[in-house]
């Protein structure tokens, strides 16, 4: 069983995911939780029609490339995080793959398109 599901925009890059203060607490960034919120009720809707995964999953990513400087592994956590949280996966510690690319081909409106694949049906493959 696949779900697919997209994502209108990519999360910050990692790097601005999280900040720190003088006493050492760590805490999400404002940008960060504005697109947790925004993505995952798009996502929320998406996952009502869709199956959900416990245990170990293979996740394939295509995401539509903003610019040509951007590093693809940056915005791999923050959707990692998000799949998680909307409990389309039950941990993203189960993630025991990935494989993601930059497309072109992705529609318009469509910045992400995800498809998680339960990793014991691709090794009875």
């Amino acid at each position: 069983m696949k779900t697919r599901l997209t994502l209108s925009h990519l999360p910050p890059s990692v790097n601005a995911i999280w900040r720190h203060t003088k006493g050492g607490k760590t805490y999400r960034t404002t940008a960060y939780m504005t697109w947790q919120n925004g993505e995952g009720y798009q996502l929320n809707r998406q996952l009502a029609n869709q199956h959900k995964f416990t245990g170990p999953v293979y996740i394939t990513l295509a995401m539509k490339r903003r610019r040509s400087n951007m590093d693809g592994d940056n915005f791999q956590k923050g959707i990692f995080d998000l799949l998680q949280k909307m409990g389309a996966i039950d941990n993203d510690k189960n993630i025991i793959g990935c494989n993601w690319y930059w497309s072109a081909d992705l529609p318009q409106g469509v910045a992400a398109e995800i498809a998680i694949t339960q990793a014991d049906e691709l090794e009875a493959a």
